[in-house]
Parts: C-alpha cells; structure tokens; sequence
C-alpha cells in the first residue's frame, strides 16, 4: 500500500511522507501461563452446555475447597472464570451461548482459555453485565477461524465496545455496524502493523494501552475515518499535534452553513467524517477528532478531550508521555480507564500500569480475592486485596474493593484514621487521587476528631502540592468540603495557614493560585479578612519563598498567581488581605525598581502615610498589582489600568486622619494618556468630597488640601469620556499631620 499524504487545502502546512519502522502487532501474552490444567468436569460439564447460571455455581463449590492463592494454576484458572462469569453476568453468558451452537462453542473455548481471560480481565476496564464484549469476541474470532492470532488487541476492541461497571456504554447500540465494525478495526491494525506502519512503539502496547489506539464507537469516528486518515495524514511523530491542522478552521461552511446546523456536512455525507472535515474543515469538534484519529490509525494511543466550551484531544508516543493537541490533553477524557477528568485521570492510570509484571501479580490476587468474597470468607478475602494492592497500591478498584469489605468488617473511625494516614502518603504525584479514595470512607472520615481531620487533609495536600494539576481540577470542591467539614473555627484557620503552607512552595503554582482564590472568595469576601490575614502572614513566615534562577518558569507562575490574588483582595477591598500577600509576593516579585524621588515633596506639610489598602480599577498585562503598595511610598512603584472612560486608583490609610494632600507621578511614557484628573477625598469610603480639579495634569501633581481636611481615603479619577485610554502611575502618596 502507498502511504501519501495529501493536503488540499491552499495554505495549510506541507506535510511530508515520514518513513515508518516495521513493528508487529502481536501483543506479548502474560509472562507466566495463568493455568495448564482443565476444568473439573462438573464445571467442565456446565460449560460445554452453555449453562453458566449452573457454571458459577459449581466453581464456588469446588473453590470452597481449595486452598485460594494465586501461585496454583488451577486455583487461579478457576477464580479468573468465576470473575468473568461475575461480570459478564451468567444470565448474559447463557443467553449468549444459547444464540447458536458457533456461540456456545466459542464462549466455552473462551471460558478454558485461561491467557484469554487474563487478557480480557486485566484490560482496565471489563465489559459489565451486556453481552457486548464477548460478541466482539466472538465475531473475532469467527473472522480467524478460531484462531485468534492478537488476543491483546481483541480484548482492547471487546472493552472499548463494551464499556465497563464504572463506565458504561449504553450509546453503542445506536451507532451504525456497517460503519463502527470492530472486525474491521482489528484487521484493519493487524495488517497495517504487519506492513510496518504503525508507530514504533505499537508493538509494546498492552491492552490497556490499545483501548487508546482502537477508538471508542460512542464518541469518536468511523472505520472510513481510520482508514483515510492512515492514508492521508502522515507526520512527524512527535508532531500529531499538528495533525489537526489537515483541515481548515472555519464556521460557516464552504456552502455558508453554520457548524450548528444540520447541513454543515450535507454535501459530503456519502463520505467518512474524517475526508469530509478535510474537505469541508470544521471548528475545534471536528478537527481535534481529526488529530485523534489520525494519531490512533498509526497506532498512537490518543483521546478526545471536553473543555468549557471546547474540544481538543491528547496523544502518547510512550509511557506517560501524554501531549496536548489543539488545547489538549487536560479536560474530561471521552476514552479513560480510571475517570475522566486529566491529568488526575491519565496520571493514575500510568502509575498504576506502569510496571507489567506487578500489575499482572497484582491482577492475580484479584482474583482469588473476589473468589475469597464469593465463598464468604471476607477476613480472607481483605488479606488477599492487601497483597494485591501490594503491587498496585494505587489501583481504585482494588482499593474500593477492600474498602467496602473493612466497612462490612465495622471500621471505625480511630481505625480508618491510622488506615488513611499510612495509605496517602503512597500517593505522591496522585495527591487528587488521594482524595478520591478517601471518599469511600467518607462516613468514617466525618466521625473523626477535627485533629485527625486536620491531619489526614493536611496529608492529602502534601500530596497534591508534588502533583501535576491544571485548570481543569476541581481543587475548590475539595477544599470547600473539608473546611465546613471541621467543627471549630480554630481547626478552619489552622486548616486555612496549613493549606497556604503547603502550596505556597509547590513548584506547580496551578493549585497555588485555585487555594489563594477560593480563600479569597470565602473568607476575604466572606467578611473575614482578618483570618485569612493571619493564615496567610503564618504560612508565609513558615514556608520557604526562596526560588533560584534555575527555576525561572517557577517564578513566572508565582507571579503570576499572586498578582491575581492581590487584585483579587483589592476588590475585595481587604486590607489585611492585600497587606498580607504583597508582603509574601516580595519574596519572589521583588521589590519595585522605579526608586524614583519625588522633587515637589518639599511643598507638602507634614509626612508621608502608611497605606492600608491601593485600589485600581481594572488591571491590564501591563500591570504589576505586586507593585502596587509601593505606589503609596515616596520611592515608588507601578500600576496600569485597561483602556477605560474613567479609570481610578484609590488609597485607604488604616484610619481616618487629618489629611494636608498628596503627590500623583506617571510613569514614564505615554504621559499624555493622562490630562483630566480630579482627586477625592472621603471619610467612609463611600462619600466622595472633589477636592481639586485639572485639564493638564503635570508629571508630578501637587496637591493642597484645606487645613484640616479629614479623610480615610483618597482618589484619583481620570477623564477620557469618549476616548477611553489607559492610567498609569509611579506614585499617589498621601501626606497627613
């Protein structure tokens, strides 16, 4: 087969044809052979007839007498059926082996094959109750006559067809067969990689990784696609990022149809979506689809991903080598294992894979611990999940499952404390994931001492501060739900110092910024201001502020997250808030370097004011909020309103004083922007007295108040009424007796 690339489209980015490396895709079976022996007869017996309602229960007979560890072949082969019998259902399963004589045939060839199973039952995520994976199965192996020469590949196309009991796919019976045909996808990725053009890489996937090269028929494009976009889009392999871009962005149509109609594509109908977005382009739904699957017909794992009022998708070249495609790879994951919300999600996912032969150990103590459960032992059954979880300590499944079994076991709360305290701390880089597993215990973790809470959140975050995060998680919700959590004022404070003591020194400022705004909204918002200034003047003594050169992109995100915060205290109009943080974003910011001496300091009696709070009102990029309590000294700092009509910086002293008047410097450049002006005082913040006027403002501004003039706080307005334009100023600094 030729392999072209072609790219219609006037002005889109030349692609060239990149050589592939020839790779198999025969996925490598587990390392050791689950199981050698045959069934017992009676559950030999039951299988042959298709009665699988009568299978489970022969195979809890015969395992009530055995001795359930995974070292016995026969003991694992027997407890891998029981588990696929479990969740496929037996009412399903003899169903199915009733359609025809070929069904029960290969669903007993299936049922013997105990590397099969491993496969299919280790793959993430198992098809639950529905008949739907061991049809793909079985049509499958129809189609191989019985020989199925990749099971792995087969398992990943049975579990993305099939869904799972934490992820459902119910969509799938709506989609069109003849054009989202499972038989054709794993032919379709047998022969391409036996040609040697699928990526590199493919031929080292497991199952769970060819989930994220097979599509999900639920969300993501037909066969044709695959095959146009295997044919038509060939890139760098590093570069799918890029692959998006085979079509052209744009709302309306060719044809002037909007992309919310039901038209955008009529004209292309009787081709796939893939050659009719190429055609036709598409917004960010259509061509972040295109990247995915262009990526995935080479046999790159990628994924779709949801974003506010956005599309973009995620592709891996190797193992936790996730990369963004059009805005990607964070959001809501349309094809994921453990959730969908990345990073937390693909994060986990690779943790808890990333070593084949323990997740395969881990797997096998599964098993025999779902056994243990089925017979009703349950004290055998919680210390077989813990030797599984010995080897995949992270995996959500498992850890559920031995959770409900402690719960039925009555755990109380001193013990889920001492539990939880030695579980979280395994979750470095996974400090979300932390948080949801604690949920399963979260009735435990609400009978608990506001100490142990405190302890236990406090660990959460250690954890959370050392992991990856981005817009994308929901860190507000978590943090809402522990703080009302605790009973007593004080625990929430100490609770708000530990959370700023924790983050300040993170080196992903993502999480950093969400703390600081949800505490500005609920406490400096909330009306108080006061605790949140003593939290963050704590957590800021206590942590260590110091970043060197080397972590320049560190610095960057620092400053950028407290300049948010204290624009955000300002309209909050907190004074301890904002007093608080700049204080804290010296440390990283600096201190201002304008130190420019005001000449006309001398005219004004009196000295000049400490500053409670300075107030501007907008901000721009050019604006340095961190510089801003610096305004109100007579060395200087910076502010930078956006183009407005009447732009204002107001100063508030920290009580109301008897005021002589004050001093406004621009910046340098641009001085003209700034002519109209007005200065205001007030005593109530509330009230505004003009005190003096002007159609010129000079560079520096003197201005005289009446002896005696009182005031807390006070104003510069400007005038650009019809011409909005920006302000900007090194200096406002107020003088009193």
């Amino acid at each position: 087969m030729t392999v072209q690339s072609v790219f219609a489209h006037a002005g889109l980015l030349s692609v060239s044809f990149v050589p592939m490396v020839a790779a198999t895709a025969v996925v490598a079976p587990s390392t050791v052979q689950a199981a050698a022996s045959e069934l017992p007869s009676d559950v030999h017996d039951a299988v042959n007839k298709g009665d699988y309602v009568r299978a489970q229960q022969e195979l809890l007979s015969v395992l009530k007498n055995k001795e359930i560890v995974p070292t016995s072949s026969e003991v694992l082969q027997l407890s891998m059926l029981l588990e696929f019998i479990r969740t496929t259902d037996a009412e399903v399963m003899t169903e199915f082996a009733a359609r025809s004589e070929r069904h029960r045939r290969f669903l007993a060839e299936f049922a013997a094959d105990a590397e099969w199973q491993e496969l299919y039952l280790g793959c993430g995520l198992v098809p639950y109750k529905t008949p739907v994976g061991i049809d793909v199965l079985y049509r499958i192996w129809l189609e191989e006559k019985g020989k199925v020469k990749n099971k792995g590949l087969a398992v990943a196309l049975a579990s993305v067809w099939g869904g799972g009991e934490t992820d459902p796919n119910p969509p799938i019976a709506k989609k069109d067969p003849s054009r989202y045909n499972p038989v054709w996808r794993y032919k379709f990725f047998q022969k391409n990689a036996d040609s040697g053009y699928m990526h590199p890489n493919y031929k080292n996937l497991r199952p769970w990784e060819l989930r994220f090269t097979v599509g999900i028929p639920q969300q993501d494009w037909d066969d044709e696609s695959f095959e146009w976009a295997f044919k038509n889009i060939n890139v760098p392999w590093d570069r799918y990022d890029y692959a998006c871009w085979a079509a052209v962005y744009t709302d309306p149509s060719l044809f002037g149809d909007s992309v919310q109609g039901g038209l955008y594509n009529f004209p292309y109908a009787d081709i796939s979506w893939a050659e009719a977005t190429h055609r036709n382009g598409g917004v960010c739904g259509a061509m972040s689809h295109l990247g995915c699957v262009a990526a995935m017909a080479h046999g790159i794992p990628a994924y779709t991903v949801g974003q506010p009022g956005h599309c973009a998708y995620g592709f891996r070249l190797s193992r936790g080598d996730w990369r963004g495609g059009f805005g990607g790879p964070d959001g809501g994951m349309h094809n994921r294992i453990f959730g969908n919300q990345a990073p937390t999600s693909y994060l986990l996912m690779e943790t808890v894979f990333k070593d084949d032969a323990a997740i395969e150990k881990a797997y096998r103590h599964s098993y025999c611990a779902k056994a243990l459960e089925a017979i009703g032992d349950v004290d055998g059954a919680i210390a077989m999940w813990k030797k599984a979880l010995g080897y995949a300590p992270l995996h959500p499944f498992f850890r559920a499952s031995l959770h409900k079994l402690m719960k039925q076991k009555g755990l109380s709360s001193d013990d889920a404390y001492q539990y939880l305290c030695k579980l979280i701390p395994l979750y470095k880089k996974n400090g979300f994931a932390s948080v949801n597993v604690a949920e399963d215990l979260k009735d435990e973790i609400a009978g608990m001492t506001d100490a142990q809470k405190a302890e236990v959140y406090g660990l959460m975050h250690r954890m959370i501060a050392d992991t990856p995060s981005s817009w994308a998680v929901n860190t507000e919700k978590i943090m809402e739900a522990q703080s009302d959590s605790l009973k007593d004022e004080a625990a929430r404070e100490k609770y708000l110092t530990t959370l700023f003591a924790t983050h300040m020194g993170s080196k992903d400022a993502t999480t950093f910024g969400k703390v600081l705004e949800w505490a500005v909204k609920t406490y400096v918002e909330g009306g108080q201001e006061e605790v949140f200034g003593r939290a963050f003047s704590k957590a800021a003594a206590s942590a260590d502020k110091k970043v060197g050169k080397k972590d320049e992109e560190q610095v960057k995100k620092m400053v950028e997250v407290y300049n948010k915060a204290i624009i955000a205290t300002e309209q909050a109009r907190s004074a301890p808030a904002f007093r608080a943080l700049t204080n804290a974003a010296t440390a990283v910011c600096g201190k201002c370097p304008v130190n420019i001496s005001l000449a006309k300091a001398s005219e004004l009696p009196g000295k000049p004011a400490e500053a409670a709070l300075f107030r501007i009102s907008t901000t721009c990029r050019w604006d340095n909020p961190a510089w801003h309590i610096d305004i109100t000294s007579p060395t200087g700092g910076k502010c930078h309103t956006d183009k407005e009509e009447k732009p204002s910086m107001i100063v508030e002293l920290p009580e109301r004083k008897s005021l002589t008047g004050c001093i406004i410097r621009k910046t340098d450049g641009n001085e003209s922007r700034m002519k109209k002006a007005t200065v205001y005082t007030s005593e109530d913040g509330a009230t505004w007295k003009p005190r003096e006027s002007t159609d010129n403002m000079p560079k520096e501004w003197v201005v005289k108040f009446a002896d005696g003039t009182p005031g807390k706080w006070v104003k510069v307005e400007f005038d650009n009424t019809g011409h909005p334009d920006f302000a900007h100023i090194s200096h406002f600094v107020i003088y009193t007796k």
